[in-house]
């Protein structure tokens, strides 16, 4: 098989997959009352509290039929899980104001709503109703208002709901494990470009573990308590690190609703995945408001963007909607050369098909004929200095005229979701994506003698990837009582097929030097000469199942799955495949205990599973799956009458048949296992109607424990800090001739780290401060956004060797203007 330089995607193996596509309207349990995650995060106008809606819920749990509701109308309402726990919503069927909704559902519930000074609705106990005229009780009147625009753009910064942690949706503070949500108003007030940035206020991770490529394209690697997680998208999982080496999906925020991180093993849920966490990208969907919405952006390093969002009903009653997002941008970047280019466009479509069954289709596209920055540089000339001093921090080591970077890549997919009764509904969620990648670089590979000589020496590198994914996972949710116990139940089938296919070759030998105070480009050398080229498919079964118990205040969680995975690795230039098949069961329990005063301990025991297919062992064989378990505990608080929530988490945490690849040979061997424990803490707070905060500490110890090499023995591994920290805060004033001004900043640290796994130097500690500007008035937002505002220079890592360190971002300047009608 033979590889163009602008390959297309072929599809995958399907035998496999038709067939448990038809065996898998399997079934799963809790009903589709989908409460909103974040009744804030959407944004929606005023106008929503009293527009009339369609409504036909069931009778169920008070607190999903709450959430729903108030979610839709964009009302900012807050309660304790204690106080809805056992409590049944009455059923609400007809044609109501989001005021009235309410109000039908707390019926017989002993509870009302009531408006606190900072805006926020909140639950109370119901007085006793007074007998009016002919005996009749009157019901007290409610006031309900809503507040998503009011509140302004940091105000959708806390999420109470996800459904990432479980599948199923449930309230953060009744999950026993951290789970962290990035919310859309988040993303937006912090003025991200991609899902690294989006990441940096979260504990217990590190986004920059390639330096400036967090700011300008390139990978996009995201650790999570010490190790590299992968990324799903609305549930199912995209083309990872775990397979690909440069052909990953690279999604851009924009599109993007919410961000999720699961902290720790969630394969339970997910089949195969890292023991540090999942990371779930939530996409835009179809809304039932007319939006538009238009951008303009401007910044550091020539950048221009344009953005536009559109969504709208179809028809008259709204059962059908459609919605467009997409930009365009340009940049130059930090390093000289070096461009950062990109397309997306991402349509999406739903159907309201009757009351019980919704189809929703959702599609993306994205082109990055510029990908960004992937080079490094050695230690001595960045981090220490030397006798003509350092590199400067635009500096290329590459060669302009040899060096490119393009990637390609889009999905298709739908999520088709049927209530039966009161107690059973259906889904299926399912997707194809494809990513094409083209590399070729001339790079950095140390000093030609010393630091002192300024040369550098060189080698070239030629990589193209292709990698496509068809995924498909079947739920059949089901709630129901048995006793005094309310059961939330999932049981689940799930299947995916990969074909990934690389082809690579190196030029250590011909590559001229570069001097890095005089430097030549354009001097000839060899292209590189093919050395690998691997075709690998992979196949995933699994079956899961999962309840959720709710007895009084005590929330438990019980959950199993059985994999079957099995791939085939035809090395094209040597001859022969490499087989293998696994199996593994994985599981997960979890208690919660839910106080009045919105207190929630909770304790969990979770585990994982990751097939390393497409790896080759430098002697030849396969590697075994990597497999993780932990054991966390912590405290989470959900403080009653504000939208603010707080987790402290303790974790140990341990992962086997840990893979190292080499660098420059590109070549793995298994070097055991890694011990990871740690303290993490994270806030969300609304601590009034003008202010609102983020902040984080993570404290990690994360030590390799068995390993065939000496030298690494107990030592910690490359680029994982002891100490992160952050905060961010934002006021914005809501009243006076100033209202819709606003202002934030955050400061980030991150501690010290090894360079190689001997540890036998270190990164320095880098503390970076971000800030903002923002004003609001009808129809137009206007932001000025400044990352690392003091223009700070530092290294941000180091891999493998002193040969191979990272700077990180320097100052990067956004402003931007939205017009919305």
């Amino acid at each position: 098989m033979t590889f163009p330089h602008d390959f297309g995607i072929p599809a995958p193996p399907i035998r496999g997959w038709r067939a448990v596509a038809l065996a898998a309207h399997v079934a799963l349990a809790s009903p589709l009352l989908l409460a909103a995650a974040d009744p804030a995060q959407a944004q929606p106008r005023p106008a929503d509290a009293n527009a009339l809606r369609d409504y036909d819920f069931p009778a169920g749990p008070l607190g999903p039929v709450l959430g729903r509701i108030a979610g839709d109308a964009g009302l900012n309402l807050g309660y304790g899980p204690a106080q809805v726990a056992g409590r049944t919503a009455a059923p609400v069927r007809g044609r109501y104001s989001a005021e009235e909704a309410l109000r039908a559902a707390l019926r017989g519930s002993g509870l009302n709503l009531r408006r606190s000074d900072n805006g926020v609705y909140t639950l109370v106990p119901a007085a006793a109703p007074a007998a009016g005229a002919g005996g009749v009780a009157q019901l007290p009147s409610v006031q309900v208002t809503a507040d998503g625009a009011d509140l302004g753009p940091a105000a959708g910064i806390v999420a109470l709901r996800s459904s990432a942690g479980t599948k199923t949706d449930t309230a953060l503070i009744e999950t026993p494990q951290a789970v962290s949500v990035i919310t859309r108003a988040q993303m937006k007030a912090q003025a991200v470009q991609n899902v690294p940035q989006a990441m940096r206020y979260t504990s217990g991770t590190l986004t920059a573990q390639r330096g400036f490529s967090e700011d300008g394209g390139g990978l996009e690697e995201i650790y999570s308590r010490g190790f590299l997680v992968d990324q799903y998208l609305d549930g199912l999982r995209l083309p990872s690190r775990s397979v690909a080496s440069y052909g990953v999906s690279a999604i851009d925020p924009y599109g993007l609703e919410s961000i999720t991180l699961v902290h720790g093993p969630a394969s339970v849920l997910y089949g195969q995945a890292s023991p540090g966490g999942v990371l779930d990208l939530q996409s835009k969907r179809p809304t039932g408001e007319p939006l538009r919405e238009i951008g303009f952006q401007a910044g550091s390093h020539g950048l221009a963007q344009t953005r536009f969002d559109f969504s709208d009903a179809l028809d008259d009653a709204g059962n059908v909607r459609y919605r467009i997002t997409g930009l365009g941008r340009t940049a130059d970047t930090q390093v000289d050369h070096v461009r950062d280019k990109r397309v997306f466009i991402a349509p999406s479509f739903s159907w309201t098909i009757s009351p019980d069954t919704r189809f929703t289709l959702l599609t993306g596209y994205q082109y990055d004929p510029d990908a960004g920055y992937y080079n490094t540089l050695p230690y001595a000339g960045t981090q220490q200095g030397t006798s003509w001093g350092r590199i400067p921090t635009d500096f290329d080591p590459g060669e302009p005229g040899f060096d490119h970077h393009s990637r390609k890549q889009y999905w298709a997919g739908y999520e088709l979701e049927h209530r039966i009764d009161d107690t059973w509904s259906l889904a299926q969620h399912a997707r194809y994506t494809g990513v094409s990648d083209s590399l070729r670089g001339v790079f950095a590979n140390g000093w030609v003698g010393d630091a002192e000589d300024h040369t550098l020496n060189r080698y070239a590198l030629k990589m193209y990837e292709q990698t496509a994914t068809a995924t498909i996972d079947n739920q059949a949710k089901a709630t129901f009582d048995t006793g005094a116990v309310h059961h939330k139940a999932i049981i689940g089938l799930d299947y995916q097929a990969t074909r990934f296919d690389q082809r690579y070759g190196y030029n250590f030998a011909s590559v001229p030097s570069l001097d890095v105070l005089h430097p030549d480009y354009g001097q000839s050398f060899d292209d590189p000469v093919t050395s690998g080229d691997y075709h690998t498919n992979l196949h995933q079964l699994g079956l899961y199942v999962q309840d959720q118990l709710a007895l009084g205040q005590w929330r438990l969680l019980l959950g199993g799955r059985q994999d079957w995975a099995r791939s085939a690795t035809r090395d094209l230039l040597a001859g022969g495949t490499e087989r293998q098949e696994d199996q593994k069961f994985t599981w997960r329990a979890g208690a919660t205990y839910l106080f009045d005063n919105g207190l929630a301990p909770y304790a969990s025991y979770s585990t994982s599973f990751q097939p390393q297919a497409g790896a080759v062992l430098a002697d030849g064989g396969m590697p075994k799956p990597t497999a993780g378990e932990q054991i966390e505990a912590g405290v989470k608080y959900q403080m009653p009458g504000y939208k603010s929530f707080v987790t402290l988490a303790a974790f140990g945490l341990r992962k086997t048949n840990i893979l190292t690849t080499d660098p420059v040979t590109q070549l793995n061997r298994e070097t055991g296992a890694i011990r990871s424990r740690g303290l993490e803490a994270e806030a969300h707070l609304t601590l009034s109607r003008e202010w609102t905060m983020l902040g984080s500490y993570t404290y990690m110890q994360v030590r390799n424990t068995r390993t065939d090499d000496p030298t690494e023995k107990n030592k910690r591994p490359i680029g994982v800090p002891a100490h992160t920290a952050s905060v961010w805060t934002d006021y914005t004033l809501r009243d006076g001739p100033l209202a819709g001004l606003g202002a934030n900043i955050g400061v980030r640290f991150v501690g010290s780290s090894y360079g190689d796994a001997a540890n036998t130097f270190t990164t320095p500690s880098y503390t970076v401060v971000d800030a903002g500007l923002h004003y609001t008035m009808p129809h137009w937002d206007f932001s000025l956004n400044a990352a690392n505002l003091f223009d700070r220079r530092y290294v941000a890592s180091c891999m493998y060797s002193l040969n191979a360190c990272n700077y990180g971002s320097r100052r990067l300047i956004l402003a931007e203007a939205t017009y919305s009608w």
